[in-house]
């Protein structure tokens, strides 16, 4: 199964493309997309095409989003909000949500990637352990 992982931080969206298994789990590509300005049209519809042209390339099997509360101290902020609606919008395939319970729970990380995609990885690998479960 290949899975897109997605975490949003602050106007970036870092993520993983994980395939295989949660015991033997093979990434693909990572990288991040960046929101420049939440209040300007060509930003949102750039961000949009590249969002698209992602998944066009990687054709998940899943999509796994990092659940960020839309309410509280640690709220997601307008770029997140934005960019996770923009996702859902477009996604041609399932979206899980993964808690940060979850992610916390994942005790392997990838020791290529950068820290920034390390709670991507993570929201990939739970996301994996669900569907084989």
């Amino acid at each position: 199964m290949k899975v897109l992982a997605i975490e949003f931080d602050s106007n970036y969206m870092n993520y993983v493309v994980v395939d295989g298994s949660k015991d033997n789990p093979v990434v693909q590509s990572s990288n991040r997309l960046v929101l420049s300005h939440t209040r300007l049209r060509t930003a949102l519809v750039g961000f949009q095409d590249a969002l698209k042209a992602l998944f066009n390339s990687v054709s998940p099997d899943r999509i796994a989003i990092k659940d960020k509360p839309e309410t509280g101290r640690m709220r997601a902020g307008a770029a997140a909000l934005k960019m996770e609606g923009i996702a859902l919008a477009n996604a041609r395939c399932d979206i899980d949500f993964v808690s940060g319970s979850r992610v916390n729970k994942v005790a392997s990380s990838c020791p290529t990637l950068f820290a920034y995609l390390q709670p991507a990885y993570k929201c990939g690998i739970a996301a994996l352990a669900k569907a084989e479960a």
